[in-house]
């Protein structure tokens, strides 16, 4: 969250100098304003990415350590659409006191058989009234993006430049790069001791 609000600012700071400097009576050249013109929309589009994390888009970034599992939601792949699936999280991070700290956060994670089948199982236990506590590895978002990448190459066969998106999908191949992620009831909230 902190770098995409100082991504936001660095682009709001290079273009609101870019326009002080570049008045309508200034002496520079067409070619130096033509690459201010540039230079700005290119930092319109950074402007765009950057906030794309707090338009409420789930995060790709790495799971907490310990959380809450609030809900979920698997996409199957399906590969007459070319989509190779994802499985998304809405989690709350959890303290050494085993007390949830309050804010809610989605995060998407790429589909596997076997990850799909623990997330349906805690999903269907909140469903039953018993909270769930997960465990996940610590994965990075790029590593978590790279996998996905990969597992939509994986799913795609190359036919002469071509993609053709015809064939069994193999849905175990990345299995060694999904992030591990276990999940169990929610721990008791640790007290103080009594005096």
């Amino acid at each position: 969250m902190t770098i995409t609000i100082l991504a936001i600012a660095a682009a709001y700071v290079v273009l609101s100098v870019v326009v002080l400097s570049m008045g309508l009576s200034s002496r520079y050249r067409w070619w130096v304003k033509a690459g201010a013109i540039v230079v700005s929309t290119a930092f319109f589009v950074e402007v765009f990415f950057a906030t794309k994390g707090l338009l409420g888009w789930p995060g790709t970034g790495a799971l907490p350590a310990r959380f809450q599992l609030l809900w979920t939601r698997v996409v199957e792949p399906d590969p007459k659409l070319n989509h190779p699936g994802a499985i998304y999280l809405w989690v709350e991070e959890v303290d050494s006191n085993n007390v949830p700290s309050g804010l809610p956060r989605a995060y998407r994670l790429p589909y596997s058989l076997k990850l799909a089948d623990r997330t349906l199982k805690a999903r269907d236990e909140i469903m039953s009234g018993h909270p769930q506590e997960g465990v996940a590895e610590d994965m990075s978002g790029s590593d978590m993006q790279a996998i996905a990448q990969q597992q939509r190459a994986d799913n795609q066969q190359q036919d002469g430049g071509t993609t053709s998106t015809g064939g069994p999908v193999d849905l175990d191949i990345p299995l060694e790069g999904i992030p591990r992620v276990e999940f169990r009831p929610m721990s008791a909230p640790l007290l103080p001791p009594k005096p």
